[in-house]
């Protein structure tokens, strides 16, 4: 975690537009950069499961110990009622272990909220910095292809459909949780689809059933008088 701590901070301290400025290929550059940020991003998030986790099982540490805390103290009560002061000191001492360690999983507990909130802090920042990224990777784009455009004299229409093409990709290049939206469309298509068969092969089935039906038999007439 120390190595990539040291990452987030070196990608979020970094100037895109001096390092597109200085880079041989900045449209590479910006690439690996893009891909640079969404690994720590993942990183971080699998770092905030490990230490939410932890927090909940500290948590329940803490309650456990609580009520232990309270059950010695009535447990020495009953030892002096009892006049058995010695049984009644044990007690008071295992209730003074339990302080001790109730004051130590609180302290875990406030140290992985604050570990929680300097992680959440920083995926905002990564974010923020990988939208700026995207945002000068396609006017990178956009000035390359205007430039080619300018010099052979008629590139425009290919420069709007990379530049397309471009955000097409960015927009697939999102965070892993994101990915699942496209998958959930999908799946609710399918879905609809396979009703749609299955309704018209009963309808079908149905027709065929009542076409190989019996004709009713038809009513007498009425008597004659």
């Amino acid at each position: 975690m120390f190595r990539v701590a040291i990452q987030i901070k070196e990608l979020i301290s970094s100037n895109v537009t001096s390092a597109i400025e200085s880079a041989s290929n900045p449209a590479k550059m910006l690439t690996l950069l893009q891909r640079e940020i969404e690994e720590s991003i993942i990183s971080l998030t699998g770092e905030r499961t490990r230490v939410s986790q932890n927090k909940r099982r500290l948590e329940a540490l803490l309650t456990q110990h609580e009520l232990k805390e309270a059950d010695w103290g009535d447990k020495a009560k009953t030892a002096m009622d009892h006049g058995r002061e010695d049984l009644a000191r044990q007690a008071l001492l295992a209730r003074e272990d339990c302080r001790l360690e109730i004051a130590r999983l609180k302290s875990e507990v406030a140290a992985a909220d604050a570990s929680l909130a300097e992680i959440d802090a920083a995926v905002r920042e990564l974010e923020a910095k990988r939208e700026e990224t995207r945002a000068q990777a396609r006017a990178q784009i956009a000035a390359e292809e205007a430039a080619r455009a300018g010099s052979t004299g008629g590139a425009a229409s290919r420069a709007e459909a990379h530049l397309n093409r471009i955000n097409t990709l960015g927009q697939r290049a999102q965070f892993a949780t994101e990915d699942e939206a496209p998958s959930r469309t999908v799946a609710s298509v399918e879905s609809e689809i396979e009703n749609m068969r299955r309704a018209s092969a009963i309808e079908a089935e149905l027709a065929a059933l009542k076409a190989a039906a019996p004709a009713p038999a038809k009513k007498s007439g009425s008597k004659k008088g």
